[in-house]
């Protein structure tokens, strides 16, 4: 049986396994300011087995509506707030760019202050995901992104988890290496 991800409040698409790239399926993921929504907890938690992230989100007193973000470019279905009016995602869409690394300006003054808003350590990472990206090509950083962000068991983990959630292997993430940094 597969692994399926909600539209609106069903459990209808399946997710390709790692290594499959969907293109309509995974550029929703990709997000303009090169960050990789994929690895998300709003997004991450709209699968079955990432319940227990909207679970700690409403302990925290956060919206469960928040919790079934779709991606940056999910156009017709739910896109997390703080991502649905970004000024950076409106500034690359405008000029028609796939993301802000094939600007003329890149990187911008609202990609750098985007990057050091003390808000996320994992915006700390956009520069160089951006310069990746234009290395690279969108194609093949969204396969690494997924690779990277997958347990070798193949369960997904989002940015700030520190052990799978389906085979409790430790896992290098955001938390992980800001631990490391402050012990």
């Amino acid at each position: 049986m597969g692994v399926y991800f909600r539209n609106s409040s069903n459990w209808l698409h399946p997710r390709p396994p790692i290594g499959e790239l969907l293109m309509d399926y995974e550029l929703r993921l990709l997000g303009y300011c090169g960050l990789y929504c994929g690895a998300c907890n709003h997004y991450r938690s709209s699968f079955p087995e990432g319940k227990y992230l909207l679970e700690e989100g409403m302990k925290q007193g956060e919206d469960p509506h928040n919790y079934n973000c779709r991606g940056c470019r999910g156009e017709l279905e739910y896109i997390h707030p703080g991502c649905d009016v970004c000024d950076i995602k409106s500034c690359a869409k405008e000029k028609g760019l796939a993301h802000c690394g094939l600007c003329s300006s890149f990187p911008c003054g609202k990609i750098i202050e985007f990057q050091h808003d003390d808000r996320h350590i994992h915006h700390l990472d956009v520069i160089d995901n951006l310069n990746e990206l234009k290395e690279k090509g969108s194609e093949q950083w969204l396969k690494e992104q997924q690779k990277k962000w997958t347990c070798d068991c193949g369960m997904h983990f989002s940015w700030y988890e520190t052990n799978c959630s389906n085979c409790g292997a430790g896992l290098t993430t955001y938390a992980t290496n800001l631990r490391q940094k402050l012990d």
